[in-house]
């Protein structure tokens, strides 16, 4: 016989499944560096450059949201960087001399350095291009001395971009680093997939109290 309930439920929790797994698929991060254990005034430099230039797909990252950030009247700049803390920063990859840097100065008294990164790119139909990588590295009021890793590349977060097979749609895998600092990336999903997830679990649960009625 065709349980029409059961029919429902499966269909509906396929439904909010489906909006997790689009989470795994964000364009869009939170990255969070918890500072707690540090004070006063230092450094944090965002890089997104090319594995290798001649082979890359061009992309830029969008930085926004910015927790304890300082004053971008000092902020030092290198290659294809563009914006401000009010409007939010753009990093591509397009500089001809392969380095995107943004060195900006950060407050380490307020407990964490948080800010949103999201990744936009061009496509690569035949998924043959090199990739990029978003760096991120916290580091002293000298401006020299790594703070919170011990890593070669003095990184806490490494998120490497490969372009999709079509625009915006890109790949991002993390980097494993060992660092003294905690440190949280976490997918920001889009408003639609929120929303798509909200109504199939509001209907799963609707489903269910009128089942246990009956």
């Amino acid at each position: 016989m065709f349980n029409t309930s059961l029919t429902l439920r499966r269909g509906l929790l396929a439904l909010a499944l489906s909006a997790c797994a689009s989470l795994a698929l964000a364009e869009t991060f939170h990255i969070e560096l918890n500072t707690s254990s540090l004070s006063g005034d230092g450094w944090i430099e965002l890089q997104f450059n090319p594995g290798n230039f001649s082979s890359m797909t061009a992309a830029s990252v969008t930085l926004s949201d910015f927790v304890g950030f300082g004053s971008s009247s000092n902020a030092q700049i290198n290659g294809a960087v563009s914006g401000s803390l009010s409007s939010g920063y753009t990093i591509s990859n397009t500089d001809a001399g392969g380095w995107n840097d943004l060195f900006h100065s950060v407050n380490y008294s307020g407990g964490k350095i948080a800010f949103n990164v999201s990744f936009s790119g061009a496509a690569d139909p035949a998924q043959s291009a090199s990739g990029s990588v978003f760096a991120v590295g916290l580091y002293g009021a000298d401006g020299l001395t790594p703070v919170g890793t011990t890593d070669p590349s003095s990184s806490l977060v490494q998120l490497n971009w490969y372009a999709g097979k079509t625009a915006n749609a890109g790949n991002i895998v993390a980097t494993p680093l060992v660092n003294s600092l905690p440190t949280t990336v976490s997918a920001v999903p889009e408003p639609t997939s929120w929303a798509l997830m909200a109504a199939g679990l509001a209907l799963l649960g609707f489903v269910r109290r009128r089942h246990r009625a009956v």
